[in-house]
């Protein structure tokens, strides 16, 4: 995938500014651990993130052999995902788009979170609770470089975390308008891993809860821009040693924690 994103200046402010406003007084919940260390019990203080992506426009479309699947399009995409962490760390960047997805990891059995803050043709404000997976990036070049974004998307019916709380209690019903503008669209923070997966070379699928529950990733852009371990590789491959104790026929020495 080509890395050079392209947007206009003009444009970017002016979606950055819808951001801004969509924001508020957001505040994002505290987490724990980011110092690679194998024992879980030592946490010191990690940053949360949100991450923050914009667009001109999007359509909301039900896929037809997929019931309660959406496809979310969106236009106009700006070429950078911000991202931001609250108190006391008040960490600002950016990241090209095609890397924050890459990082992120917009998969089927770990989907983000998201909130999708839109203006209606009416210009009314909506907002909807979501989970996103398969991102499709595309662009085009020359005088009119444009970029668009595509996701399937299911409707999030309960929200447990902290970070989309202020959005979810905004949310008036389950459903955005075919189409749509002035998107900004706040992804939450790294998923934890929480289950055992073999994975072999044909197929994949989860065999079961990871024992002692779930090992938390963090956003680890010195790295490379991505969710990696928060208690570091001993840690995680100590977990996926415990996976395939547990689970000795179904991963056969091959379990993955996911």
């Amino acid at each position: 995938m080509d890395r050079k994103l392209l947007s206009s200046f003009t444009r970017r402010s002016a979606l950055t500014a819808s951001a801004l406003a969509a924001l508020g007084g957001i505040t994002l919940a505290p987490a724990a651990a980011q110092e690679a260390t194998p024992t879980a019990s030592e946490e010191p203080h990690r940053p949360v993130f949100l991450f923050v992506q914009l667009a001109e426009a999007g359509s909301w479309t039900p896929k037809a052999d997929t019931p309660g699947v959406y496809t979310l399009r969106l236009s106009g995409v700006s070429g950078q995902t911000l991202f931001f962490s609250d108190r006391p760390d008040r960490i600002v960047g950016t990241v090209p788009i095609a890397d924050f997805l890459e990082g992120l990891g917009f998969t089927p059995h770990t989907p983000p979170n998201a909130a999708a803050v839109v203006e209606t043709p009416e210009g009314a404000r909506d907002v909807l609770v979501i989970e996103l997976w398969n991102p499709v990036l595309s662009q085009t070049f020359g005088d009119d470089a444009t970029i668009s974004l595509q996701y399937d998307a299911r409707v999030l019916e309960t929200y447990e975390g902290d970070n989309l709380t202020v959005w979810h209690g905004e949310q008036q019903d389950a459903e955005l308008p075919s189409e749509f503008s002035n998107v900004s669209l706040f992804i939450d923070d790294c998923a934890d891993m929480s289950n055992c997966w073999y994975i072999g070379e044909t197929r994949a699928h989860t065999v079961g809860p990871l024992p002692g529950g779930p090992v938390e990733t963090c956003w680890d852009s010195p790295a490379g821009w991505g969710c990696t371990p928060c208690l570091g590789k001993t840690y995680y491959d100590q977990r996926v040693a415990e996976c395939n104790a547990a689970y000795p026929d179904e991963c056969m020495g091959q379990c993955m924690v996911l």
